[in-house]
């Protein structure tokens, strides 16, 4: 992997171009990424590190743009499915995306402004929750996280 430190067209290092993209990563889970069909079931529950990103951070005071997305296919209209990401072991980041009973493909995005300094790892990990007892089956996932320099 590479990282551009010099923009040509402005001339100035990535450390003082804001809204810079800094790094870009994706993961497209063996069992379960974009092209499978292949699912498992959230049933009342909380599913972490489906996906997972660990990589070292680039700029201290960048912020994180992060991209999840699954196909669901659900078995009733009960309880919300909701998709999102956890940091570092951290809290769950989540947002309700569906309560329909039929095959959808679901994409959300995140900004995570958490701070730190140069050379810290960071883990990021898919999250999907379902809060009724139905089968909620994933698939297709596809998660990625891109630093950005303020």
């Amino acid at each position: 992997m590479s990282t551009l430190r010099v923009d040509n067209l402005r001339g100035q290092t990535a450390d003082s171009v804001g809204k810079y993209v800094v790094q870009v990563h994706y993961d497209d889970p063996t069992s379960y990424g974009i092209t499978s069909t292949s699912g498992f079931d959230v049933n009342n529950t909380t599913t972490r590190g489906t996906a997972s990103l660990t990589f070292t951070r680039k700029q201290a005071n960048s912020f994180f743009l992060i991209k999840a997305g699954c196909t669901v296919n659900r078995g009733g209209t009960s309880g919300e499915f909701k998709v999102g990401y956890r940091l570092n072991s951290g809290s769950d980041v989540v947002t309700y995306c569906t309560d329909n009973d039929r095959s959808v493909r679901i994409f959300v995005e995140f900004q995570d402004t958490t701070t730190g300094s140069i050379g810290d790892s960071v883990t990021f990990e898919s999250v999907f929750v379902n809060t009724a007892s139905q089968n909620d089956n994933v698939s297709r996932i596809s998660f990625s996280v891109m630093e950005i320099a303020k």
